[in-house]
């Protein structure tokens, strides 16, 4: 059946007026932000340091500065090119003999398909030394999730009956494997080079995940970030659309507005970060939730908002080790030349994602695969009538 557009459009025309209500309602929210952003920017780093400190009543800010700032919240790049082949000769340039890591990863999670919990997770690594001697380098990390696993997961859990418990799963073991993979390539390279992770360093999605599974998400992180400033490599968690709302909760604060769900930093930097290059400074990740778990890392994330492409900015994450050692302008070069390179998509995590994803072909090519496997070693496996009848079909 395909979508009944007219239904479609008498729906959307009937309920016209809550659409233009909202609208309206996110205009107004918007505007007193956004009359407190250009206030507030125009403040320096020590005043809205103060500001905080006097409200001592406040535990968690959202954001709290850590970079001084001289127009605004606008730090430009500071190069322009006069075309297309001029930005990617800088680029070139600015990544010459410097390796790029990017790690990314996909899954299959058990399905109505196979009557046996069974799945797998891949990540999928791009290491490129930019070096005229040396090659780049890309392979993909696989781990096969059995029904014994998934068993053993669920009996440690003090809450067993979670919702959708084997996707969740599947999901952390997916994580836990991108970052080992991500310190691993990170053991291996040498200076200069930057590592990219497709995804946030602060794990405020798990809150929801029963506390085992926190425990795991937080360590995996941590022991990144550890393995960062111990080997002084630079790693950059890069969010292409964030709805993070940090710089949001700030600016709540310090200008006494009611908290607003619907607006995000993203969106209200967009009036800011201008051009094509242009970063917000470096603030500290001040959210509070699952960062308390985070020890001596909870209040040693940095962030900051990068103007990419033509949308709305994108989010950067990194251990404030990069700022204090003075590397943070030259990592956003560096990263830059990989937009460049990626035309609007660090190209080695596009490289990476492309290495990583698993199509619906993969699925059942995965499902063919174990049913081939399960035949010669002897095991029944029971498929869903509905798939064998797809099968049979094609």
């Amino acid at each position: 059946m395909v979508l009944p557009l007219s239904q479609l459009v008498q729906q959307l025309n009937a309920k016209k007026t809550e659409f233009l209500s909202y609208d309206t309602a996110l205009a107004e929210v918007r505007q007193a932000y956004q009359q407190a952003l250009s206030h507030w920017q125009q403040q320096s780093l020590t005043e809205i340091s103060n500001a905080i400190d006097i409200n001592s009543e406040i535990t968690h800010w959202g954001a709290r500065p850590v970079e001084p700032w001289h127009q605004g919240w606008c730090i430009p790049l500071g190069v322009q090119w006069p075309h297309r082949q001029a930005a990617r000769e800088w680029a070139t340039a600015e990544l010459m003999e410097v390796t790029t890591v990017a790690v990314d990863g996909s899954q299959i999670v058990p399905s109505e398909e196979l009557l046996l919990p069974v799945g797998v997770v891949q990540a999928g690594w791009f290491l490129n030394p930019h070096r005229r001697d040396r090659p780049y380098a890309k392979e993909i990390a696989l781990e096969l999730i059995t029904p014994a696993e998934l068993r053993q997961a669920e009996a440690q859990l003090r809450q067993p009956q979670i919702y959708r418990f084997h996707e969740r799963y599947i999901h952390l073991r997916r994580f836990e494997l991108e970052l080992k993979t991500l310190r691993e390539r990170m053991a291996e390279v040498t200076a200069p080079a930057l590592l990219l992770f497709d995804g946030s360093f602060v794990a405020t999605f798990a809150e929801s995940y029963a506390p085992e599974w926190q425990g795991r998400y937080v360590a995996a992180l941590r022991q990144t970030l550890e393995a960062s400033v111990q080997q002084q490599m630079p790693v950059v968690a890069y969010i292409d659309s964030s709805q993070a709302r940090d710089l949001v909760t700030l600016l709540g604060h310090l200008a006494g507005l009611s908290p607003s769900p619907y607006l995000s930093d993203a969106q209200l930097l967009n009036s800011v970060l201008t051009q094509w290059g242009d970063r917000s400074p470096l603030f500290i990740c001040d959210r509070g939730g699952i960062l308390e778990n985070y020890g001596t890392w909870a209040k040693g994330i940095g962030f900051c908002y990068l103007k990419a492409h033509q949308g709305y900015p994108v989010r950067l994450e990194l251990p404030l080790w990069i700022c204090e050692a003075g590397l943070l302008d030259q990592v956003i070069r560096w990263l830059c030349g990989e937009l460049i390179t990626g035309q609007g998509y660090p190209y080695a995590l596009e490289t990476a994602d492309q290495l990583a994803v698993l199509q619906g072909s993969d699925r059942q090519a995965f499902l063919r695969q174990l049913q081939v496997w399960a035949e010669d070693a002897g095991i029944e496996l029971r498929f869903s009538r509905k798939w064998v009848s797809k099968q049979q079909r094609r």
